[in-house]
Formats: structure tokens, C-alpha cells, sequence
């Protein structure tokens, strides 16, 4: 999994495998390896997210818990704002009935 991240972010930084390797301060094949799919140490992947300049969490793909977490932030937010909308609209209601209660 990590294969296609890291590559995908060394490319998308217009970098190539060899720049990388001297970036991370790790051997060429090194990085060949991390994008055929081999398992790294953390902490190779530690300098190879560094020279990406990433997290090393970066580095993986998202996860369905990930998105799932993006919505429920979302949709929290979307009650909150709800919610703010309701209570102005109470008082609005609130001030405009007891206005109306005053008057008789």
C-alpha cells in the first residue's frame, strides 16, 4: 500500500527515484523496493517522509475510518449549524410573541 503513495507523491514533487534516494539519504534500490510493495523499517520511512516532506502517516492510503471520520465532522457541523439557525428563529419567535403579548 505504501508503494503507491510514495510514489505517487514523488512524482506529483517532480522528483525522480535517484533524487529521492539522495534526499532521504537511502540507496536507490531502497526506493525501488518501497514502491515495488517491500516492507521498510519506520524508520526509513521516516526519512523518506521527510525528503517527500510529509507525515509518515502520509504515506499510507486512506482508510475507510479516515473518510468516515471527514463525515461525521461534516455532518456535525451541519447540525451545529442547525441548531444556531433554530435558536435564532426561537428568538425571533420568543421576542416577536411576547412583543404581541404586550400589546394586548
Amino acid at each position: 500500500m505504501v508503494n503507491n503513495k510514495i510514489k505517487q507523491i514523488r512524482l506529483a514533487k517532480h522528483l525522480s527515484q535517484e533524487q529521492l534516494a539522495e534526499k532521504s539519504k537511502v540507496s536507490v534500490r531502497t526506493i525501488q523496493r518501497l514502491e515495488a510493495g517491500e516492507d521498510a523499517s519506520i524508520s526509513t520511512l521516516n526519512l523518506v517522509a521527510g525528503a517527500l516532506g510529509v507525515e509518515v502517516g502520509d504515506l499510507f492510503p486512506k482508510t475507510d475510518s479516515d473518510q468516515q471520520q471527514v463525515k461525521i465532522q461534516s455532518a456535525d457541523e451541519q447540525l451545529q449549524y442547525q441548531l444556531h439557525q433554530r435558536r435564532e428563529e426561537y428568538s425571533t419567535f420568543n421576542k416577536l410573541y411576547t412583543s404581541c403579548f404586550a400589546l394586548l
